[in-house]
């Protein structure tokens, strides 16, 4: 056992699949990514019209789309902006948290959330989202 548990960790330590350069670039860039989604989900904890829009200036294209089992389609930052002030008639006042690091590939990716509310149970969703080459959202769409 000790010697499969050895070479285990030998192989481990060996690079037989060594990253290529866009990898590596990839990587870098996660950083951008995450930052992007964490100022996303931020906009939803925004109660103003013009903090909301400010955050989501900053996250989100022109272009992008939202889209979830209760929302039709939505195009822009104004349509984004004005679902997240709706929402709260829906849902009340929350608070919404990432739950663990995004997954990504291929300017796409998935996130988990977690909305909290003071009243009532708290409601954990995924959003999987593309994102363009400023790592502006271009897409979402929700699962909760």
């Amino acid at each position: 056992m000790k010697v499969t548990l050895y070479n285990f960790k030998t192989f481990n330590q060996l690079n037989f699949f060594p990253a290529k350069a866009a990898d590596l670039c990839f990587m870098e860039n996660v950083k951008n990514i995450e930052e992007t989604i964490l100022t996303y989900t931020s906009a939803w904890n925004e109660t103003e019209h013009d903090a909301i829009l400010a955050k989501i200036k900053k996250c989100w294209s022109p272009e992008g789309t939202y889209t979830d089992k209760i929302t039709d389609t939505i195009t822009g930052q104004d349509a984004i902006t004005n679902l997240i002030i709706s929402s709260y008639g829906q849902m009340g006042p929350r608070t919404f948290k990432v739950l663990g690091e995004p997954n990504t590939h291929h300017q796409s990716g998935r996130f988990r959330w977690l909305a909290i509310r003071p009243e009532g149970y708290p409601v954990e969703g995924m959003d999987y989202f593309e994102f363009d080459e400023q790592y502006r959202i271009t897409k979402i769409v929700g699962f909760f």
